[in-house]
């Protein structure tokens, strides 16, 4: 009987512990988002973060291909956003010119996207102490759908998150 309430309260907190970090990731990509685009309209919509570097041309291909399939869907009825889709890009590097360049190269649009600076790297590494993460896929409540998603599976990622 010890042993059954033993395993069922050490996997209660380790719910509970990760649906904290999923919140407090949620809340700290809000944070991102509103500080880049204090207009951006969040609620009840998917939430897809792409994070790249203008020197990294893989990154870069695959935040282009993000931005193209959430133009498409952006007011898609979607599960966990029934709003559609909100799109967020993050330059996980500080050289402004390089990421402007990137930024009008890719054409993207500079209010969904975020520069790093010393503030905002701090709730990045909160977020991805590893930095191994290049795209994460939240629902409107901040559950964690996807991440670390290909260039060739995004397109299939969203089909996936559309109700019919």
């Amino acid at each position: 009987m010890k042993k059954t309430i033993t395993l069922f309260s050490l996997f209660f907190i380790s719910v509970t512990l990760h649906s904290q970090v999923t919140s407090l990731q949620f809340e700290n990509i809000k944070q991102l988002i509103k500080e880049a685009d204090p207009k951006a309209n969040i609620d009840e919509k998917l939430i897809l973060i792409s994070f790249w570097s203008p020197n990294n041309n893989e990154s870069r291909q695959l935040n282009k291909e993000v931005n193209r399939v959430a133009n498409i869907y952006k007011n898609a009825k979607l599960r966990g956003g029934k709003n559609g889709m909100y799109f967020f890009n993050y330059c996980l590097s500080d050289d402004m010119m390089n990421y402007k360049m990137a930024v009008k190269r890719d054409s993207l649009n500079l209010n969904a996207s975020l520069l790093q600076n010393n503030e905002n790297k701090i709730i990045i590494n909160s977020i991805d102490p590893n930095h191994s993460l290049q795209t994460i896929l939240f629902t409107s409540t901040g559950e964690v759908l996807e991440t670390n998603t290909k260039k060739e599976d995004v397109f299939a990622l969203i089909l996936k998150q559309i109700t019919r």
